[in-house]
């Protein structure tokens, strides 16, 4: 009867130290994370760069895929499909990935980043308690925030023009949300909406010289043609300010925009928190850049004859 009870210990001390074992197995399994999307983006990679940064320092051996510029959206459907059963978290960048989760229901916790606002572009609906299973980080600043500045830059300021590119996912947030300042500020508002450089160059034209401020907005086609319209724009004398920062180096006189490599170390600290700390992802808020950066083109502004408020010089990063 000892004997008996004595396996008996014995067994239920190996079960334990089984179960104990394979527990230890499982927490010290290694979690994995991947990166999307689609086609290339010079934001993406900043975001990537800042994101990678702060993982390595707070989450090691967090194991981090990376599937880069993707040829199209088809194709990054079909990677995000492999990863839902592969990794534990998916980052999909791109306001084109927030509005692709925004049709979905993800089976695992999904973050967004180098997006604009994603609650406008539907994944979620409360940027502070996001539901669905879906978190991240947005360049997105508030447009009384930037009209703030613009109105500041240029007192007076009487009418915009701004300048959007035709189906991008961001269009119609920049639209939507110029034309309320606008309206609220008394400020006349024009708009070219092009869908190649050809009708880009053509509808500056048409407003240059008519309006007192060009906004490039965040989308890819008006971001990477600034050099194609200054022979338009300073020969109309007319400034352009931008809601990105790489508008300046090429040529926009001003711009207001989030760091992005500040927005990939945040978007790094809501993984970890999901996926290493096991916060749920309502817990964890969209996170936004709290001090967006003024940036100056001063060759431009010299060449423009502007002169600037010294509380908007001293905060402003000078681009000669």
């Amino acid at each position: 009867m000892a004997m008996k009870k004595a396996w008996c210990v014995l067994i239920a001390l190996v079960l334990c130290s089984t179960i104990v074992g394979m527990s230890k197995a499982a927490a010290q399994e290694k979690k994995k994370v991947a990166v999307i999307w689609d086609t290339k983006s010079a934001m993406v990679d900043v975001v990537l760069l800042g994101f990678l940064s702060k993982i390595h320092q707070v989450a090691p051996d967090l194991e981090v895929k990376i599937f880069r510029q993707l040829k199209d959206m088809q194709e990054a459907e079909r990677v995000y499909r492999e990863c839902e059963s592969t990794m534990n978290a998916i980052v999909f960048m791109r306001s084109s990935g927030a509005e692709f989760l925004a049709k979905e229901k993800p089976k695992i916790p999904c973050f967004v980043g180098a997006c604009n606002n994603p609650a406008d572009l539907g994944a979620v609906r409360n940027l502070n308690a996001p539901e669905g299973n879906i978190t991240g980080v947005t360049y997105f600043i508030p447009y009384e925030k930037r009209f703030e500045v613009i109105t500041t830059m240029f007192p007076g300021v009487k009418s915009v023009g701004l300048l959007v590119e035709k189906g991008h996912p961001g269009g119609p947030i920049d639209r939507r949300g110029t034309q309320e300042q606008c309206k609220r500020l008394g400020i006349g508002y024009k708009e070219v909406v092009a869908s190649n450089v050809k009708e880009l160059i053509d509808g500056t034209r048409e407003l240059a010289g008519k309006v007192d401020v060009l906004i490039i907005s965040s989308t890819r086609l008006a971001m990477d043609n600034v050099l194609n319209l200054l022979p338009v724009t300073n020969a109309a004398k007319t400034p352009m300010f931008s809601y990105a920062d790489k508008p300046v180096k090429a040529g926009a006189v001003a711009g207001m925009a989030a760091d992005d490599s500040k927005l990939g170390a945040m978007l790094a600290d809501s993984v970890v928190d999901v996926v290493v700390r096991g916060k749920p992802v309502s817990q964890v808020p969209v996170k936004m850049d709290p001090s967006p950066k003024i940036s100056i083109n001063k060759g431009m502004m010299e060449s423009l004859g502007l002169k600037f408020p010294d509380a908007i010089l001293k905060e402003a990063v000078f681009i000669e």
